[in-house]
């Protein structure tokens, strides 16, 4: 007699593979990423005003566009290079610490980003019934930020926030926070504050949403136990987000 059992999707079915493989405490953890950030936002200011003491750019001009671009870009290349430094750090190695292990089941990108989609759809449907000027309102910054440098913005916002934000918010502090009483879930919503904090200009509907989304970005990681795939998914969505801001003129 044949089976007729549908299987569910491998990022549903059997344990979570996520295990915290890093040598930090909770407290040096924590405090590390302090530093990082604090480092960070420094050097992106002096690169800030050095560019606009020697490049004399006044506001609204497509120079300061660029200006600001490569001060994120900065901003992210610092992070990246300060958080793998520290992965190294009492015998750590950044593969382990940041789980940037390849998932078991290499169709968990193609679920997770369908799975992403559709929870996009949802968030934005209830914003554009109930919110439409906040969600208008969060994207015309974001616009007038791009300016007319749509590579650099692909490269800054599709790139180098993805990697930036990940590897230091749901790689490196969330596996120091998960050995703690914490555990994985409570880690999460401490890693996900934090990472939505970053969004401070945002409406209270667009923070709602960015918290969603990272809680949603740690769940794929507890589930596939690889940080690739929230890296992945940042990256699509952040990508289409510019596509579609290049393309689709918002409403005034």
């Amino acid at each position: 007699m044949a089976d007729h059992t549908v299987e569910r999707p491998a990022l549903f079915r059997g344990p979570p593979a996520y295990e915290a493989r890093t040598p930090w405490s909770p407290l040096a953890g924590m405090l590390a990423a302090v530093v990082i950030v604090g480092a960070s936002i420094l050097g992106s200011i002096l690169a800030l005003g050095t560019s606009f003491v020697a490049g004399g750019a006044s506001p609204g001009t497509g120079q300061q566009d660029m200006n600001a671009l490569a001060t994120l870009a900065i901003w992210q290349a610092t992070t990246v290079i300060l958080t793998l430094l520290a992965c190294l750090l009492f015998g750590g190695r950044p593969r382990e610490v940041l789980s940037l292990r390849a998932p078991r089941v290499p169709r968990a990108y193609l679920k997770a980003v369908l799975l992403m989609a559709v929870l996009q759809v949802v968030v934005s449907a209830v914003q554009y019934l109930f919110f439409p000027q906040d969600m208008y309102g969060d994207l015309r910054p974001i616009v007038r930020l791009f300016g007319d440098q749509w590579v650099l913005a692909l490269l800054v916002v599709g790139v180098g926030a993805p990697l930036s934000e990940e590897l230091l918010f749901r790689g490196f502090l969330l596996s120091a926070l998960a050995r703690s009483r914490l555990r994985f879930a409570g880690a999460a919503l401490v890693t996900t504050f934090l990472w939505t904090a970053l969004h401070a200009g945002y409406s209270v509907a667009g923070l709602l949403e960015v918290l969603l989304i990272g809680l949603f970005f740690s769940w794929l990681l507890w589930r596939t136990g690889s940080l690739l795939v929230p890296i992945f998914c940042h990256a699509f969505y952040n990508t289409l987000i510019v596509i579609v801001l290049r393309y689709v003129p918002l409403p005034s």
